[in-house]
C-alpha cells in the first residue's frame, strides 16, 4: 500500500473513534463508559513512541504511527512566535502531552532556536514511563502542574487535545492560568456548534486502536474565553482542526497571550 494511503487509512481509524449521549456532569458520563485498561494503552504509547524516537517512524498520535508527520501548522507557528518573542528561547509545558507527541512532531523546526526545553505533565504511570524512557536533556516529565512548574519555568504553554479529558477542566484552566506564563494555546478541542453550556458525551475507541470509553467535554467557546479573559490573557487567534468526532462539535485551536 502507498504510504499516503496507509496514512490515511489509520486517520480515518482516529475518526472512528465516535461521541455520544448527553450527561450533564463528569460522573454521570463515567458511569455508562466501560474505562480502559491504562496498561495496555501506555504499552502500545510508549512502543509507538520510541519508534519515533529512535527515527523508525516519524510520527505518532494516541499510539497510532503514521509514515509522515502530520502537523497543526498554527501551534507550530505560534511556538516560533512565543521563542521569538524571548531572544530565540522556547520553554514549553506540554499538559497531557503523552510521551512526546507535539515534542517529536515539531523538533525539526525547533532544533534551530537558541534553547529549548520541553516538560510534559501526565498521568504518574505515563510520566515514569517517559523519565525512564524518554527523557533527555530537552524533554522531560513530571505528574503534576506543581510538580511542572518546579522543573521548569515556561513561556509556552500546551494543551493539545487533553483539556476535554480531565474531570475539572476550568480548575486546570484557573491552576495554569494564575502563573502568568506569557503564551497559552488550546490545540483539537471540542466546541459546541449552536453557543449550548458545556456537556459530557461518551467517548468510544475502536479496538483497532485500543478498547475504550471515557467522558470527554464539549466545551462552551465562549465561556472558554472568558476564564481566560479572567486572568488577563486575549485570545490572539482561533482555527479550525481537522478532527470531527461529533455532529455537536468543531475542534479548533485557540492561542492566548497574557496582556502587559
Amino acid at each position: 500500500m502507498p504510504p499516503a494511503l496507509f496514512d490515511f487509512c489509520r486517520l480515518c481509524s482516529l475518526r472512528a473513534i465516535r461521541l455520544s449521549g448527553h450527561y450533564d456532569n463528569w460522573d454521570d458520563a463515567m458511569a455508562q463508559c466501560k474505562g480502559y485498561n491504562q496498561n495496555v494503552i501506555f504499552e502500545k504509547t510508549l512502543a509507538s513512541s520510541l519508534q519515533v524516537k529512535n527515527g523508525l517512524k516519524p510520527y505518532e498520535r494516541d499510539s497510532v504511527l503514521f509514515d509522515r508527520i502530520v502537523y497543526s501548522w498554527p501551534i507550530l507557528a505560534s511556538l516560533n512566535w512565543a521563542a521569538a518573542q524571548d531572544s530565540g528561547k522556547l520553554r514549553v509545558l506540554d499538559f497531557g502531552g503523552a510521551l512526546g507527541t507535539s515534542y517529536f512532531q515539531n523538533k525539526k523546526f525547533l532544533d534551530h532556536l537558541n534553547e529549548v526545553s520541553w516538560h510534559i505533565i501526565e498521568q504518574p504511570k505515563m510520566a515514569e514511563l517517559g523519565r525512564k524512557y524518554l527523557q533527555d536533556n530537552v524533554l522531560s516529565f513530571s505528574s503534576s502542574i506543581d510538580k511542572g512548574f518546579q522543573a521548569c519555568s515556561p513561556n509556552f504553554i500546551l494543551l493539545s487535545s487533553s483539556l476535554q479529558y480531565v474531570r475539572e477542566p476550568f480548575n486546570v484552566i484557573d491552576d495554569l492560568a494564575k502563573r502568568n506564563v506569557p503564551v497559552i494555546a488550546l490545540d483539537k478541542t471540542p466546541f459546541l456548534k449552536d453557543g449550548i453550556n458545556t456537556f459530557v458525551q461518551k467517548q468510544s475507541v475502536p479496538s483497532q486502536i485500543y478498547p475504550a470509553s471515557y467522558p470527554c467535554y464539549l466545551f462552551n467557546e465562549h465561556e472558554i474565553i472568558k476564564k481566560f479573559q479572567d486572568h488577563s490573557y486575549t485570545l490572539i487567534e482561533s482555527y479550525h482542526c481537522q478532527d470531527n468526532l461529533s455532529t455537536k462539535a468543531i475542534w479548533k485551536g485557540m492561542v492566548f497571550k497574557k496582556s502587559s
